[in-house]
């Protein structure tokens, strides 16, 4: 599945909203990689591509850019988890989902992301698709969306990969599955530059209201550190 150890852990920041509906739900979602907006991640166009299903995490406890990126306004939520929890997830969602009426199999990925250059992408998308000319693959299919620009490389991602292979067309822009958040999220932080209130809200939400047992603070990211004195005597005439 991945050569990252089990204990590693996977973080994620999401809208305050959007933890809130995989505690409501127990449930999370992965998207067709065709609704992202890095047009690299829809350079290999294949009759299969709507049958893929990705959702990314990010091996970074600590990343600034992150926070900005995907924390707007400071109303961002990190929330953390296990690779061996998330391939647990993957793996009973390989057995078996329902999608009525009957049961259909699909199987998963759980791989880090290279970085390469733009040429190099091209050049990886055009070397698959050469190669299933004749003979469609979609594992090889796949593969290309284990390949990013360096671009991206500060999201240090491990990408969760769901291929299913059915013949009906779903609706939307992707898939859910089951989980048990309580189980699944082990931490939730909070962004570094929210306001005392919101942080206040958001841990009261959480820990009353949704009855997350695991941690939740603040990130420390941007904690003033105590300050560190220079004691320096000034140079008189004498002592030069």
């Amino acid at each position: 599945m991945t050569s990252v150890k089990k204990g590693k852990r996977l973080y994620r920041i999401l809208d305050f909203a959007r933890v809130v509906q995989i505690f409501e739900n127990k449930e999370l979602f992965f998207a067709r990689p065709s609704s992202w907006d890095d047009p690299y991640e829809k350079i290999l166009n294949h009759y299969k591509k709507d049958s893929i299903f990705s959702q990314c995490w990010s091996l970074s406890d600590v990343s600034d850019a992150m926070w900005r990126i995907y924390s707007q306004n400071g109303m961002g939520v990190r929330i953390s988890t296990t690779v061996g929890k998330l391939g647990e997830v993957l793996k009973a969602s390989a057995r078996n989902m329902d999608v009525s009426p009957r049961e259909i199999k699909y199987n998963y990925r759980l791989e880090k992301v290279k970085y390469m250059t733009p040429v190099e992408v091209r050049d990886e998308a055009s070397k698959i698709a050469d190669e299933m000319l004749h003979s469609f693959d979609i594992g090889r299919a796949v593969d290309m969306l284990y390949v990013k620009r360096l671009a991206f490389k500060h999201e240090n991602e491990l990408r969760a990969t769901l291929y299913f292979p059915c013949d009906k067309n779903l609706s939307g822009k992707g898939v859910t599955v089951p989980i048990d958040p309580h189980e699944f999220i082990d931490r939730i932080l909070l962004d570094p530059r929210a306001p005392d209130e919101v942080i206040k809200a958001f841990k009261i939400y959480f820990k009353e209201v949704l009855g997350f047992k695991g941690r939740v603070g603040r990130s420390a990211l941007y904690r003033v550190p105590k300050s560190i004195e220079i004691m320096t005597k000034e140079i008189s005439v004498k002592d030069i």
